[in-house]
């Protein structure tokens, strides 16, 4: 292979691999997925917690460096499918979204009052905020309530094989 050729498939190779980079940073606010999910189980292993449950508050928070603006909702947990001694019906769990309301891109944000199936894990940060959760997934972990708190809805689909619709018994295998 001639030294030119072999320099411009370096610097194509190079061109992809920034290209691959700017395309999962504008991905929105919800961030860069580094999963699909091709199933409901497949979801829930890689989740600590799979609950239903009210979203009563919602704050924004700036407690991150560099993460920008983040809604903190404090569910109040109806039910579960996959939980742990901390988290039982009647509990509260805050889930950490990135974004606010007002935000161009705020992707799936949980609304205060609504009624949710939500796949969740732990957020991985430091201190108090270390008890808090992510939504598996970015929006493929949330699911609305349909008709109170039984059946619920896909909230948005991001190219993941789930199903369109649940109930909390078929949480864990769908």
């Amino acid at each position: 292979m001639t030294r030119l050729r072999r320099h411009t498939l370096v610097a194509a190779a190079l061109i992809a691999v920034g290209l691959v980079s700017v395309t999962a940073c504008a991905s929105g606010s919800s961030g860069s997925r580094a999963r699909m999910y091709d199933s409901v189980s497949s979801m829930a292993d890689s989740s600590s917690l799979v609950v239903t449950g009210t979203v009563d508050e919602q704050r924004v928070a700036n407690d991150v460096a560099s993460a920008g603006p983040t809604t903190l909702s404090t569910v109040r947990v109806v039910d579960t499918a996959k939980t742990d001694a901390d988290h039982p019906a009647g509990s509260t769990v805050i889930v950490r979204q990135h974004g606010t309301a007002g935000s161009s891109h705020p992707g799936m944000l949980l609304r205060q009052g609504t009624t949710y199936l939500l796949y969740l894990g732990p957020s991985a940060l430091e201190g108090d905020l270390a008890e808090q959760f992510f939504v598996t997934g970015g929006a493929a972990g949330v699911y609305v309530a349909e008709d109170g708190r039984t059946d619920f809805r896909r909230g948005m689909d991001e190219g993941d094989d789930l199903p369109a619709r649940l109930s909390l018994a078929d949480a864990l295998e769908g």
